[in-house]
């Protein structure tokens, strides 16, 4: 494009159209985080429903490609997740359960 030859219409014009697809594409990439957050809360939310899952069960069931599940166990596990394969090449979430107290364990051991 060469801004030389436009006259200060055609600029601002220019300006304007790219301002807007500017604005377009932010508000692309903030429903695509939104949507990916909301991703990724339904594959850990699957998770925590099953077993154990495979990525095509858990794509199949999100209707999303299995790449897609791929990335959201990944973003998972970057949050802190411990999602590990079995055997048998599902995934499985391991959230550990609280640990007792040492006065709940105290109490416990006094009424035995």
């Amino acid at each position: 494009m060469n801004t030389e030859k436009m006259s200060k219409k055609e600029l601002i014009e220019t300006i304007e159209n790219q301002s807007q697809m500017i604005l377009d594409l932010q508000v692309k990439l903030e429903t695509s985080n939104k949507n990916s957050n909301n991703r990724k809360s339904q594959v850990l939310e699957l998770l925590r429903q099953h077993e154990s899952l495979s990525i095509t069960e858990l794509a199949d069931l999100l209707n999303i490609s299995t790449k897609n599940v791929s990335s959201q166990l990944t973003y998972l596990r970057t949050d802190g997740y411990k999602i590990f394969t079995n055997q048998f090449g599902r995934k499985v979430l391991f959230e550990d359960k609280p640990e007792e107290t040492e006065t709940e364990t105290e109490t416990e051991t006094e009424i035995e």
